[in-house]
């Protein structure tokens, strides 16, 4: 199929499809920052059964933008949108990876101080957050909420930076269980801040798709 029609109706399908994924990415979010709140199984359990439909879904969505690549010749500014939103759809697998390798560290996070467990909190419902910008972004083209994003990444970091300190000063101090628990948390809050590097790459993406350059 080469004409117009069929590609506008493929286009539009998968614009709608990689939405999806990012709203399932979205729940994902909101499902790990419940687990840093009170740890539940069976919330962990529903975090993997979702994970595992990402990473379904992304491979079915990869397929569906090379076909749409070798079968519909799209022009310039198609070519981009496809590019694009497979860029997309890889990052969005790769955020899920990132809140699925730490959930078994989250286990013992009800021990740890306000003073730690709070900005944790803070910093996952900022890179939640960001996540939903992006996706708004994406779905609409519109790039007027960049400042937005750029705050957020920004306290993102702030946060990131703020922790690591605590926690190295905690776990010298401390000992036991409480240590180990907040040694762990490094490689969350690790985590965290790569996730939203991921999101800042989907919006670095959306910025390709209408503008035709990176930011």
């Amino acid at each position: 199929m080469t004409t117009r029609t069929p590609l506008r109706r493929d286009l539009t399908d998968l614009k709608q499809k990689v939405y999806i994924l990012g709203e399932k990415c979205i729940e994902i979010s909101d499902l790990y920052n419940s687990l840093l709140e009170t740890y539940s199984n069976k919330l962990e359990e529903r975090l993997i059964d979702i994970t595992n439909e990402v990473k379904k879904e992304s491979k079915e969505l990869n397929d569906q933008c090379f076909l749409v690549l070798t079968l519909q010749q799209p022009l310039i500014k198609d070519l981009r949108f496809v590019i694009g939103s497979l860029q997309i759809v890889l990052s969005l697998e790769k955020t899920t990876n990132y809140y699925l390798s730490t959930i078994s560290l989250l286990s013992g996070v009800h021990i740890i101080k306000a003073e730690i467990k709070d900005p944790l909190k803070k910093m996952a419902n900022a890179v939640t957050e960001l996540l939903k910008v992006s996706l708004t972004l994406y779905l609409s083209f519109n790039l007027d909420p960049v400042k937005e994003t750029t705050k957020l990444f920004s306290e993102i970091n702030y946060l990131h930076d703020l922790l690591y300190k605590q926690i190295l000063k905690e776990v010298a101090q401390e000992s036991g269980e409480k240590a180990q628990v907040e040694a762990q948390l490094l490689a969350t809050i690790r985590s965290l801040e790569k996730t939203s590097d991921l999101i800042t790459n989907i919006i670095e993406q959306v910025h390709y798709i209408i503008v035709g350059k990176g930011q």
